[in-house]
């Protein structure tokens, strides 16, 4: 399965767009992590940088690490939104 996976306030607690000091929720990645290990593709999606143009690939990718987040890959530039509905939508703590 294919899973693709929020960041901010998903994993991390991250309070508005300071991303420097987002702070690892580690039983969430834990929750992400046996998706990982139980064969599902895991792609870490963001809207890191959709509305201010810059470029948080760099400082993204070394927490994922640090925190032990595994996964597939990682992609920038979703869009910003204030609430999404979708029929496949889970909340982590659904998981």
């Amino acid at each position: 399965m294919l899973i693709y996976v929020d960041i901010d306030n998903t994993i991390c607690v991250t309070r508005g767009t300071d991303y420097h000091n987002s702070q690892p929720r580690y039983d969430q990645i834990a929750k992400i992590n046996e998706l990982y290990d139980q064969g599902n593709e895991i792609i870490y999606w963001t809207a890191r940088g959709s509305v201010s143009g810059m470029d948080w690939t760099l400082l993204t990718k070394q927490q994922l690490t640090q925190w032990g987040a595994k996964h597939h890959d990682v992609k920038l530039g979703k869009p910003h939104y204030d609430l999404f509905i979708c029929d496949k939508s889970k909340r982590i703590e659904e998981l």
